[in-house]
């Protein structure tokens, strides 16, 4: 009898490794969620993952707080697609910056 319920218990986390989505993908996901909602089948995936990984529960709670943090800063968060560039200025400041840090 132990073996049946052995048998029925692997069965069922088989189960939900296929219905969940990978790491990888909850990542990829988790940022465009923010600005635009969740289908109901992908809303539920994402929740039985997070119910089994506390890796992808901590890093969506830090993407949660980073969001409400730009969002009282006032600064708007680029758009997916946006086309904005970076200023002249702003592009060489960052070359700086790596160049230091490489020669340090």
């Amino acid at each position: 009898m132990k073996r049946a319920g052995a048998w029925i218990r692997w069965k069922f986390v088989l189960l939900l490794a296929a219905l969940t989505p990978t790491c990888r993908e909850v990542a990829r996901r988790a940022s465009p969620a923010h600005e635009q909602p969740l289908g109901r089948w992908t809303r539920l995936r994402l929740a039985v993952h997070l119910r089994i990984c506390d890796g992808c529960e901590r890093y969506l709670r830090q993407l949660d707080v980073l969001h409400r943090a730009a969002a009282r800063s006032g600064e708007t968060l680029p758009e997916v697609g946006n086309a904005s560039r970076l200023a002249a200025e702003a592009k060489e400041r960052i070359k700086q910056r790596l160049r230091c840090e490489r020669a340090g």
